[in-house]
């Protein structure tokens, strides 16, 4: 028979049919003892070819015969079983060419050179291949569905076995954790527990059944730990993706009524609607703000509240105030928001009339000008729109007096309506704290909702601020100059930060908002003038309370100092400015309240520096101390007065930086040995420098052990005021550095750091927890000092010592920054310092500052670092203009890949990335600086269409974000007014009304 009885067609072939035909005859003949198999027989091609076998001769033959045949195949011996190939499935009868051996020539590349000429390795071998191994391949074969590879292992594994095994043990590990919670709820973390392994769908579930299962556990869990934060943060997470957002609010008014007093979960229901494109628009989401105030001014009234009479209502209704101010700035309607800062003023404090914050139309009058000027310009009507726009915003941003009675009068004096702020529009959202004490926090945030930047510090900003995660994190780009506002130190030259500032200004240029106090904007000294105003008001406030009072007065004062540093970082600064600023401070200083005051004098010294330029005359600086040293001297004050101290401080500071050791030795000696300077002078006896350290240290250790007397709470005034324990460590400090005594200055604060004021101490107590932030601020100015050089014979002497120093004070100032960002995200002065060390790698920059939780602030120093690091590259090379193009396209590319780390859209994001998502998601000026970026030749239309749709999805109530939308895209701008006039959004000038007065 055939081996291949499918290619005869079942019909026998004519070779078969006479091999039957002799059989027949030699059953009955005696030749049937010769075998004729061995007689060669004549063939053909043809036979070859067509030779197929019988089946149905196979099949009829009797059972006898059948019987007999395997007979005789049992009684031959087998032979080895041979290795099975593959047949061919061509004959000799094909026309095509059959590759039966591998061609080597084919195998590289001979035109190329060896180093770049590919290998291509064969693993499988074709058919018939004389290089082919049968025995490999029969075994790759039959190991071709195993999960494993041959080089491992030659049995195939048990893959339906292996896939049940975990799904088992999944399944007890849920049984056991249902279990646990049932026997001990009070433990949070087999709850957690649970919920993540339902997650993991064991039972293979629709999704839907596995969330309402989430929810279900999460709600028991929350019956055992009411207030926790991260229950509710998981129930907000899978109700907000499982249910619709009106079932969503539903399911959040429900438990609000068990739980009046939890503030995640009024945010979580204000994000239902001031989150969903759908549902927001500005009343309802004051609505919902209303409410919420509403129910933390009521209290605990009933018997449901009553089981919360421990929660303290004015720190939550502080939260709500905050967050409502932002949404009302972020929204644009400025004029309702400064209506409710002014009452909220003046129901805290009766008596008190807030009229700074009430608009006066004579400083309106060059609106009107600057309006026609860009009317006339010919400009396209988009442009023409936006930039009226920023005008009227820049300028109309206050309310109008409570002066007019009725709405006919407004039409006839040709008022704006929507200016006309009542009390009854905005009392909702505003009410008398219960109590007193938490009034400074209130004035603190009212101050911040003006774009002051007041917080430099962790410890400050989780106080003030302690929330994040979803939303309620400002979108002004004017609080990164909280480091220019309250300077930490004069020691370092100014030259060290250039490139720095240079980025981060030319980032304010183009996402800071109007109305501003940034030179560069229409409008500015009227905004500058609004908020000087409102901190004066708020230090005439506290005129009862001394130390709450110099902290506005000290804020005043900052802020003054802010404009002129700002202004001459942009090249503005003139001595008409100075002079201005000068005459201000000088006015206050006169006041009875505040002529006796030696930080305010300390302040105006530190302003005249800031005003100075690179080698300037600086005796007007430097009469001040001279006179605020003579007076101190004269009246005997006793040393111990810490704005004396932080006179002298500052003073040393400032001839550091001017190259003046001597006198900065002379200084620092006498703070740290509690005596005065002469009079007149600051050359005089004084103690040796190791003498004067020495006495500095023991004061030091004395205040050390005074904080075992003090309260672990930290009032919040002390945050601003001077601390004499900072002072007489930077100090020390500094006087040690001078004289080249490294071991005795690390040894000071690696025993602080460890011990006084460790991380266990810290843990427990807020002010230790302070002063660790400070003093770990203060080792990171030691590592970057720059020590005025010694005398020539000196110098030699030290120079080894110096380099070493410098070498090794690299490496641990990289360790120290690391280790600050951990404990302390927020810190200014530290994420300055990682955005500045150009020369490390950019992938370990990044990479840092994405693990610092610090929210957008973190995310800006990142795309500050970007800048700065190639502002000064080009600075010596005659080819700047020619490498300019190359490396914008560089930094922005290094932008681009960081905006699209963090969206959701990456597949390799990790868990830290996507948790940071969820704070930027919802910060406008994330997605402004990725239109920003996008916002170029090498961008599609449709790419930046696609990023602003993703934008307004997130924060629909934005009109900064709608603007920028509109610039980056001037097509979709007839949309975007249209969506802002459907949130309900503060529009100053309507499209149709510059039409008519453009013709």
């Amino acid at each position: 028979m055939s081996l291949f009885p499918a290619y005869g067609g079942g019909q026998p072939s004519e070779a078969m049919g006479a091999t039957e035909t002799e059989e027949e005859v030699a059953t009955t003949s005696a030749d049937w003892q010769n075998n004729d198999s061995y007689h060669k027989k004549p063939t053909s091609d043809g036979d070859l070819a067509t030779e197929e076998p019988n089946p149905e001769a196979i099949f009829t033959s009797s059972d006898d015969s059948s019987t007999a045949e395997e007979d005789e195949v049992e009684a031959v011996p087998q032979a080895e079983e041979l290795p099975k190939a593959k047949p061919l499935e061509f004959d000799a009868k094909d026309e095509f060419y059959v590759d039966k051996k591998s061609n080597m020539s084919l195998r590289n590349i001979p035109t190329l050179a060896k180093p770049a000429r590919p290998r291509y390795n064969i693993w499988m071998g074709r058919l018939r291949d004389r290089h082919c191994h049968s025995r490999s391949t029969e075994a790759r074969s039959k190991l071709s569905s195993s999960t494993k590879n041959s080089r491992y292992t030659r049995n195939a594994l048990d893959v339906d076995g292996l896939a049940h095994e975990p799904i088992i043990t999944l399944q007890e590990q849920l049984s056991l954790a249902k279990a646990l919670v049932q026997r001990e709820p009070q433990l949070l973390e087999p709850w957690l527990h649970l919920q993540r392994l339902i997650n993991l769908n064991v039972y293979k579930a629709n999704r839907l059944a596995v969330a309402e299962e989430e929810l279900r556990t999460l709600e028991t869990a929350l019956e055992h730990h009411p207030s926790n934060e991260q229950i509710l943060r998981l129930y907000t997470d899978i109700a907000n993706a499982t249910y619709p957002a009106s079932e969503v609010a539903a399911r959040f008014e429900k438990m609000l009524e068990k739980n009046p007093f939890e503030y995640t979960l009024w945010t979580s229901l204000i994000m239902v609607t001031q989150g969903n494109m759908a549902r927001c628009t500005v009343p309802a989401v004051l609505r919902i703000y209303e409410t919420s105030m509403r129910r933390m001014h009521v209290g605990h009234t009933d018997e449901i509240s009553r089981k919360f009479a421990t929660v303290d209502t004015d720190r939550i209704m502080l939260k709500l105030f905050h967050n409502c101010v932002l949404f009302l700035r972020q929204s644009g309607n400025m004029n309702k928001m400064f209506a409710l800062l002014r009452l909220a003023m003046e129901l805290n404090f009766p008596g008190l009339t807030v009229d700074c914050l009430e608009a006066c139309t004579a400083n309106e009058k060059l609106l009107i000008e600057f309006e026609e000027i860009v009317l006339r310009s010919g400009m396209p009507m988009p442009e023409i729109w936006t930039r009226v726009e920023r005008l009227r915003q820049a300028y109309c941003y206050l309310p109008y007096p409570q002066l007019v009675p009725s709405a006919k009068d407004q039409v006839e004096r040709g008022l704006d309506s929507q200016r006309c702020i009542y009390s009854d529009d905005v009392v909702s959202y505003a009410h008398a704290l219960k109590s007193p004490d938490n009034r400074l926090h209130l004035l603190l945030l009212i101050v911040q909702h003006t774009k002051m930047p007041l917080v430099r510090s962790s410890c400050l900003a989780a106080k003030l601020n302690p929330c994040i995660d979803e939303f309620g994190e400002s979108e002004a780009i004017e609080m990164l100059f909280a480091g220019l506002a309250d300077r930490h130190s004069y020691v370092l030259p100014s030259a060290k930060n250039v490139g720095f500032y240079a980025a981060l200004i030319n980032l304010a240029k183009e996402m800071s908002v109007t109305p501003s106090f940034m030179p560069h904007f229409m409008g500015h000294e009227l905004y500058g003038v609004t908020v000087s105003g409102l901190l004066l008001k708020c230090s005439e406030a506290f005129s009862t309370e001394e130390s709450k009072r110099r902290v506005f007065l000290l804020l005043w004062l900052r802020f003054q100092r802010l404009l002129v540093v700002l202004n001459k970082l942009m090249g503005k600064l003139t001595k008409t400015i100075l002079k201005e600023t000068r005459d201000r401070i000088r006015n206050q200083m006169r006041l009875p309240e505040n002529r006796r005051v030696l930080r305010f004098y300390t302040e105006l010294a530190m302003c005249e520096f800031e005003g100075l330029e690179q080698g300037q005359d600086d005796s007007r600086v430097f009469d001040i101390f001279r006179k605020i040293i003579a007076a101190e001297s004269e009246t005997g004050t006793q040393f111990t007065c810490p704005d004396l101290m932080h006179a002298y401080l500052v003073c040393a500071e400032m001839l550091i930086q001017r190259s003046r050791r001597d006198e900065a030795i002379q200084v620092l000696s006498c703070l740290s040995t509690g005596q005065h300077a002469c009079t007149g002078t600051m050359n005089g006896a004084v103690p040796g420098i190791k003498a004067s350290l020495e006495r500095g240290l023991e004061l030091l250790k004395e205040e050390v052990k005074a904080l075992d007397t003090l309260p672990a709470d930290m009032p919040l005034e002390e945050y601003f005021l001077s601390n004499k324990l900072l002072i007489l460590l930077r100090a020390c400090c500094l006087l040690g550095m001078l004289d080249y005594r490294y071991s005795e200055v690390e040894n000071m604060f690696d025993k602080l750091l460890q011990e006084e004021l460790g991380p266990e101490a810290a843990k427990f107590s807020e002010r230790r927890r302070f002063l660790r932030e400070q003093v770990m601020e203060i080792k990171i100015l030691q590592l970057q000092l720059p020590i005025p050089p010694l005398g020539e014979l000196e110098k030699v002497y030290h120079e080894k010592r110096t380099t070493n120093r410098l070498v090794l004070g690299n490496v641990l100032l990289v360790q120290l920054v690391d280790r600050g960002l951990d404990e302390f995200p927020r810190n200014m002065m530290m994420l300055q310092t990682w955005a500045g060390f150009h020369t490390m790698m950019w992938h370990k920059q990044r990479a840092r500052i994405i693990r610092t939780k610090a929210g957008i602030v973190s995310l800006l120093h990142l795309v500050l670092a970007a800048n700065s690091r190639f502002a000064g590259t080009g600075d010596e090379d005659p080819l700047v203009a020619a490498r300019e193009p190359f490396i914008q396209a560089a930094v922005r590319n290094r932008l681009l890949s960081m905006f699209e780390t963090f969206l959701s859209t990456n597949k390799n994001r990790s868990e830290i990335e996507a948790e940071q998502y969820r704070v930027l998601r919802r910060n406008s000026i994330y997605w402004r600086l990725y239109l920003k970026c996008l916002s170029d030749t090498r961008t599609s239309f449709e790419r930046s269409k696609m990023v602003l749709l993703m934008a307004i999805d997130e924060c629909p109530w934005d009109k900064a974000l709608l603007m920028e939308g509109g610039t980056v895209l001037p097509n979709e701008l007839p949309f975007l007014q249209d969506l802002m006039t459907e949130k309900e959004m503060r529009m100053y000038a309507l499209p149709e009304e510059l039409d008519i007065l453009r013709n």
